[in-house]
């Protein structure tokens, strides 16, 4: 991924080193990477386990930022390892409701790499946006994207087609100390969030 001035942290926030806004970075996502666990005391509230915690890379404060993304691999549920960062077709349409101060996410197909900007510190006593829209496969084929606060956002391959296109653009919202990468999970995907021991695989995202 490209991103300003940055500083990354793996799953369980060990620092590497400081990256000047020219340079890339690569992290891997695991498919029990769970986007709902921050600022939660049960990060899957439809049980099934709560997988692992999420990659975070930590932003400097600032405004007008942006982030592209260059995501591959394969993750996959119950033994099958079949689904592209873009989503698969294990669900028709992923519903899955907010989780404590984190958005739900709702949109077409099931396991595709999603990500959140949120807030530095403590943010668990704050309250859930609403959802982002995502009605048609269309609609994550834009060229760009302004996600709010706390607000789950899809990611995929980080292209306007599936392994084809434009590179897209996500606008930071102002006031974001951090963004976390991982997976939308829950029961059928369409349940709390929850279920994320079954998942194997990883995305590598650039």
């Amino acid at each position: 991924m490209k991103l300003p001035t940055t500083l990354l942290t793996t799953a369980l926030l060990a620092a590497v080193p400081l990256l000047s806004q020219a340079q890339s970075a690569s992290l891997t996502v695991d498919a029990k990477a769970n986007i709902f666990g921050y600022g939660v005391s049960t990060p899957a509230p439809g049980g099934g386990g709560g997988g692992v915690v999420a990659p975070v890379i930590t932003l400097d404060a600032g405004t007008g930022r942006s982030v592209t993304f260059a995501a591959s691999g394969l993750a996959g549920w119950g033994g099958s390892i079949d689904n592209g960062p873009d989503g698969g077709g294990f669900s028709g349409y992923t519903n899955i409701p907010s989780v404590g101060p984190i958005s739900g996410f709702s949109g077409p197909l099931s396991g595709g790499l999603v990500g959140v900007f949120i807030e530095a510190g403590d943010i668990s006593g704050l309250a859930a946006p609403g959802n982002l829209t995502y009605s048609s496969a269309a609609d994550y084929g834009l060229a760009s994207y302004a996600p709010g606060l706390r607000q789950v956002f899809f990611i995929g391959d980080g292209l306007t087609g599936t392994g084809s296109g434009a590179t897209q653009v996500f606008h930071i919202p102002d006031g974001a100390g951090m963004l976390v990468l991982g997976i939308a999970d829950a029961f059928a995907f369409n349940a709390l969030a929850g279920y994320y021991d079954d998942n194997v695989g990883s995305y590598n995202v650039l």
